[in-house]
């Protein structure tokens, strides 16, 4: 017995076997069929081995902005309901993204008043949700303008090169009291809200979709809740579905195999939101049969 066998006794192979056993392998490997075709599906093809993962020097970070109106007009069901899907929400996005993916959770509410539920964000694993009281006015572009300072490597998004952009998720019953126009456009001069996956549920009759779609620039990522069991069903469907979109790389090719850029990628992921979230509501049907003027 070699000298090499006697190390490792139990793996050891005579040389002889080693070599005809490779062989076998490359023969059969060379047998098996490439597929160069593709077809429009590889669009949007999600990559799990990310370079970042098989270093194992660093996990990448996801946070999932919830924008949260509690004014005056969501008092009652509306914030009752809300406070409890979202506690329900919680566990189930603590089983989304990769084993080198840290989700984290920032909440920011706005009513007469701005603010954070924590001053960062938080580990999902972590993460608890403070119940939310309604009270005041729309003040939405005071919000905006807040998103977009806390959105930069000076704040919230710190490690650039280890985040995955941003998923922005606004929820409201109503029009904005204060100009939110002019906060919009500045929030969209934000790289990080450039390349975010936006989307948006009014919540009720007075809920303004044409506003709503100002926000997320695609009316297939807006969605309208009129009872308290769509309101839950909707809010978990987008959440889940933006953060499995969101957390994973994404490998885009156009038809001629080219790399495209990630102004491309940007816009298949948002895309692709738009889609499932349109399939999703397809195959909702009706929560339940309570209108919204007697189901809040």
């Amino acid at each position: 017995m070699s000298n090499e066998q006697k190390k490792d006794p139990v793996n050891a192979v005579p040389a002889e076997a080693a070599q005809e056993d490779a062989k076998k392998k490359l023969s059969d490997a060379a047998e098996q069929p490439v597929d160069t075709a593709g077809d429009a599906d590889d669009l949007f093809d999600f990559d799990d081995d990310d370079p970042l993962s098989a270093t194992g020097v660093s996990k990448k970070s996801l946070v999932i902005f919830f924008l949260i109106d509690t004014s005056r007009s969501m008092v009652g069901k509306k914030i009752g309901e809300l406070n409890t899907v979202m506690e329900e929400l919680i566990p189930e996005i603590r089983r989304v993204g990769e084993a080198d993916t840290d989700v984290k959770i920032a909440v920011l509410t706005f009513g007469t008043q701005v603010r954070w539920m924590y001053s960062e964000p938080i580990l999902i694993e972590d993460f608890e949700w403070a119940r939310l009281r309604a009270d005041g006015v729309t003040n939405m572009g005071e919000a905006f303008r807040e998103l977009s300072s806390r959105m930069s490597r000076n704040s919230f998004l710190n490690s650039p090169s280890l985040s995955f952009a941003p998923v922005i998720f606004l929820m409201t019953d109503g029009y904005p009291s204060d100009d939110y126009k002019e906060a919009l456009e500045e929030l969209k001069q934000n790289s990080w809200y450039k390349f975010g996956l936006k989307a948006a549920l009014g919540i009720g009759s007075e809920a303004n979709d044409e506003m709503l779609e100002e926000f997320t620039g695609s009316k297939d990522t807006v969605v309208h809740a009129y009872s308290g069991g769509q309101l839950a069903q909707m809010i978990k469907i987008i959440a889940v579905t933006s953060a499995q979109i969101g957390s994973k790389s994404m490998t885009l090719s156009d038809d001629v195999n080219h790399e495209l850029n990630s102004e491309d990628v940007r816009s298949a992921k948002q895309k692709l939101l738009g889609q499932q979230i349109q399939d999703s509501m397809t195959n909702l049907g009706d929560a339940d049969a309570i209108s919204l003027d007697t189901g809040w």
